[in-house]
């Protein structure tokens, strides 16, 4: 069986976005949760936000995830914080899973889940009157036109935007968005640079592995598109809509 990729490199993220623990907390407050909120974590990972948000609000968080890698990483985190009776592990397919109504629906780096970002407003408007949707946008535009720059990038990021048409497509669903939670430079330095990490930690450990030379080049790809232009052109934020 091969090895996921993002659960090598991600193995060590409490949160497996560019966003800290003081920006979920800010979300929470955001959001208005308390002891009483039922939250939907759509694609959660390892539930790094669930964790956050439950323990400084006391609400109930349903964490839907397929990933066995990231699951079995949340059981033991969520029990280790003796939040088993606030935080729900459904190990499911996020994008046929069946919503119920909740008080608010979040949706951090994941809207692939739906097929982007408009099918995914769509989709939680219906489950809750707060939707949160973390997604990136560019800081700067144009893009690098250098060969390779646009050799470099992601098929993905062909369907990013500026930051006001990003809202635009978002408000295009009906929504309205009441709140902007940017990811910092210090952000994305901690989030990139933990990938590096644990790569190369993975690497030194699995040198025989029939994948290493494989996510050796993968991850040197990566690191030199952040350092050569991601870092100056890429953003991230978490957006705060009311259906």
């Amino acid at each position: 069986m091969k090895t996921w990729w993002h659960a090598v490199v991600e193995s060590e993220h409490e949160l497996m976005n560019p966003t800290s623990a003081d920006k979920i907390r800010l979300l929470g407050a955001r959001l208005g949760l308390g002891p009483g909120s039922h939250v939907v974590d759509i694609a959660s990972g390892q539930s790094g936000p669930a964790l956050v948000l439950a323990r400084e609000f006391g609400c109930r968080v349903t964490c839907v995830e397929r990933a066995p890698e990231f699951l079995t990483a949340a059981r033991e985190r969520i029990r280790e914080a003796e939040l088993e009776d606030r935080i729900e592990l459904v190990e499911a397919d996020a994008s046929t899973f069946e919503l119920g109504r909740y008080d608010a629906a979040l949706c951090l780096g994941a809207t692939f889940v739906y097929g982007g970002l408009v099918p995914t407003l769509e989709r939680l408007r219906a489950a809750a009157p707060l939707l949160a949707v973390g997604e990136p946008y560019w800081r700067s535009w144009p893009l690098p036109l250098e060969p390779e720059s646009a050799a470099a990038r992601r098929t993905d990021e062909e369907d990013w935007l500026p930051l006001p048409e990003t809202i635009e497509r978002a408000e295009s669903t009906g929504v309205r968005v009441v709140s902007l939670i940017a990811s910092s430079e210090d952000d994305w330095d901690r989030y990139e640079s933990l990938h590096w990490q644990t790569l190369d930690r993975w690497l030194a450990a699995n040198s025989g592995h029939p994948q290493a030379e494989e996510f050796r080049a993968r991850g040197a790809a990566g690191r030199d598109r952040y350092l050569r232009w991601e870092r100056a052109a890429m953003a991230w934020a978490i957006f705060v809509c009311r259906a």
